[in-house]
C-alpha cells in the first residue's frame, strides 16, 4: 500500500490548498471526495436537470449540490471534485477590518492584517477580476442604491469567472458547461495533481481512528492510514464528522459558533438581463450587502442580502420593494435558505473555547488539522470562499517541507 503523508478530507477551498500547498512542499497527499468528479459537460445545462443538480445518491441524483433541511432552514453545500467551487457563483470578497473583531475570533492576531498577503495570493490563485458590463438588472439595483441614499456603495462583482469564455448564461451556480468559471478543478487541483497529490471521488468519510504512528480513516468500503488528516469537509461535514469519531478530550468548544451569513434571499421573475449569477451588490448600511442575483438568462431574479448582525435586515423589505419599483415586478417568494454555512470549529489558544490552535491543529491531537467554514467562528457578512481560501493558504505556509 502506498504510503501517505498527509490525508485530506474533502477538495473544497481549504482542502484544495491543502493538497496544492503540501505537495508541493513534498509530502505525499491523498485527498479523498464524497462527490464524483466532473467535466464541464457533465454539469446541467439548466436548473431543471436535477439529477445533475443535486446530490441524492440513493434515488439516482448524483449532481453538484447537496441539500440539508432542518426546521427554520434550508443548507446548501457544493460536492464533487472542486467542493463548493462547483456551485458557488464565483464571487470574491474580502471582509472589512472590523469582521475580524467579532465574538469568536482569537483577539492575539491581527486578523485583518494577517490575512491581507494571502487574500492577494488566493485571488492570484482563483482569478479574481471586475464583472465588465452592467445588465438592465445591475442598473436597476444601482438606481435602487441612489433611491435609498446608498448609490455610493453599488458596485459590480469581483469574480472569478473568465469573460473572454463566459456566455453570460447565468448558470454558474447549477455548473458551469463552459469552462469560464475558475473552479477549484482549474486551479488548485489541478497544480496539485502535477505535483502528485492524488483525488480519489465517491470516497466519503465516515470516521476517524488515532492510531500511534498517525491515522486511521474510514471510507465505506475502505481504511486508509495517513501520519496527518486535514478535515476540509466544510463546517457541517466536518464538525459532523469530529462528532461522529468521538475522538477522547476534544474540545466543548465543537459544535459552537455555527452561523449562516445572515441570507435574507427573494424571489422574482423579471428581465433582469443576462449575466453572470451575481453581478452586482451595494450596502444600505455598513453591515449589509445586498447582491442581485440570477438562475439562467435573465429571467429569475434574486435579491440577497448579508448582514453581519441579524437585526440590520430589518430594513430588507424597504430594499426590495424599490428594487421591484425600478423594474416592474414584483418579489413572489421568500426562501429562508443558505449556501454559507460557517463555524463549529473555532480557532484560539484556549481549548476550553477553541476547537483547533492558530495553526489549524486541534487541541491534543497536533497531526489532525482543520481547513474549512467550520473554523471561521463569525458571520462575515460577504461571500466566505475567499476567506476561507486564505486562511487555508495562511494555515499551510507555517508546515515545515517534508
Amino acid at each position: 500500500m502506498d504510503r501517505i503523508d498527509v490525508l485530506v478530507v474533502g477538495s473544497g477551498f481549504g482542502g484544495s490548498v491543502a493538497a496544492l500547498r503540501l505537495a508541493e512542499k513534498g509530502y505525499r497527499v491523498t485527498v479523498l471526495e464524497a462527490g464524483r468528479r466532473f467535466a464541464d459537460t457533465d454539469l446541467a445545462s439548466g436548473p431543471w436537470q436535477l439529477h445533475r443538480v443535486l446530490w441524492a445518491p440513493r434515488i439516482g441524483m448524483r449532481g453538484i449540490i447537496r441539500v440539508r433541511v432542518r426546521r427554520r432552514l434550508i443548507v446548501l453545500t457544493g460536492i464533487g471534485v472542486g467542493g463548493g467551487s462547483l456551485a458557488y457563483a464565483g464571487v470574491h470578497y474580502r471582509p472589512d477590518p472590523e469582521v475580524f473583531q467579532a465574538a469568536g475570533w482569537d483577539r492575539s492576531v491581527d486578523w485583518s492584517s494577517e490575512l491581507d498577503p494571502w487574500f492577494a495570493r488566493a485571488e492570484q490563485m482563483l482569478g479574481t477580476t471586475t464583472v465588465p458590463d452592467l445588465s438592465p438588472g445591475d442598473q436597476a439595483l444601482r438606481r435602487t442604491a441612489n433611491a435609498l441614499g446608498a448609490v455610493e456603495t453599488f458596485h459590480p462583482t469581483r469574480v472569478g469567472i473568465d469573460f473572454s469564455s463566459c456566455t453570460l448564461c447565468g448558470h454558474c451556480t447549477t455548473g458551469c458547461r463552459t469552462g469560464a468559471k475558475n473552479t477549484l478543478a482549474k486551479n488548485y487541483l489541478r497544480l496539485a495533481g502535477q505535483v502528485g497529490a492524488r483525488v480519489h471521488p465517491l470516497a466519503e468519510v465516515t470516521k476517524l481512528r488515532p492510531r500511534s504512528d498517525g491515522w486511521d480513516v474510514y471510507t465505506r468500503d475502505r481504511v486508509w492510514h495517513a501520519k496527518h488528516v486535514v478535515l476540509a469537509a466544510g463546517a457541517w461535514g466536518t464538525t459532523e464528522l469530529l462528532r461522529r469519531s468521538a475522538l477522547p478530550g476534544l474540545s466543548p468548544a465543537l459544535g459552537t459558533r455555527m452561523c449562516t451569513n445572515g441570507e435574507r434571499l427573494y424571489v422574482t421573475r423579471a428581465k433582469v438581463g443576462d449575466g453572470v449569477a451575481i453581478s452586482s451588490a451595494f450596502r444600505p448600511d455598513a453591515a449589509t450587502t445586498v447582491q442581485l442575483c440570477r438562475i439562467g438568462p435573465g429571467q429569475i431574479a434574486f435579491l440577497n442580502a448579508m448582514a453581519r448582525d441579524d437585526h440590520l435586515v430589518s430594513h430588507y423589505g424597504r430594499v426590495t420593494v424599490k428594487f421591484m419599483e425600478q423594474i416592474g415586478s414584483r418579489a413572489w417568494a421568500a426562501l429562508p435558505v443558505t449556501g454559507h454555512p460557517l463555524g463549529g470549529c473555532p480557532l484560539g489558544t484556549n481549548p476550553a473555547t477553541s476547537v483547533a490552535d492558530l495553526r489549524h491543529r486541534v487541541h491534543g491531537y497536533p497531526t489532525l488539522h482543520i481547513a474549512d467554514g467550520s473554523t471561521i467562528p463569525h458571520n462575515l457578512g460577504v461571500n466566505p470562499a475567499l476567506t476561507i481560501t486564505a486562511m487555508a493558504e495562511r494555515a499551510f505556509a507555517m508546515w515545515e517541507d517534508a
